[in-house]
C-alpha cells in the first residue's frame, strides 16, 4: 500500500474515532423506531377524509366474486370426482 494512502486511511480512522458498527447505537435506532414521528401523528387542524364507502363494497364484492368459486372449485373437485365417476372407473 502506498505510503500515502495508509495515512490518508490512518487520518480518517482517526478523524471518525469509532467503529463502524456499534451495539448500542444499533439497540438506540432500534427503540427510537418505536417512538411516534410527525407523519404518524393525527392533525388537529386537518379535516379527516370522510369514508368511501361505495368503493369498499365493490372491493369487497369483487374479491368475494373470485374467491368464493376459486375455492369450491379447488376443495370441492374431489367431491364432484366422486360423484362424476363412482363405479364407472375400472
Amino acid at each position: 500500500m502506498s505510503p500515502i494512502i495508509a495515512r490518508a486511511a490512518v487520518r480518517n480512522i482517526a478523524a471518525t474515532g469509532r467503529r463502524q458498527f456499534s451495539v448500542v447505537q444499533s439497540l438506540r435506532s432500534f427503540a427510537r423506531s418505536f417512538e411516534p414521528h410527525v407523519f404518524q401523528r393525527l392533525p388537529n387542524t386537518a379535516k379527516p377524509q370522510a369514508p368511501d364507502y361505495g368503493r369498499l363494497v365493490k372491493r369487497s364484492g369483487t374479491t368475494l366474486a373470485i374467491y368464493f368459486p376459486l375455492a369450491f372449485a379447488i376443495l370441492g373437485w374431489p367431491a364432484a370426482a366422486q360423484l362424476s365417476v363412482d363405479g364407472h372407473v375400472h
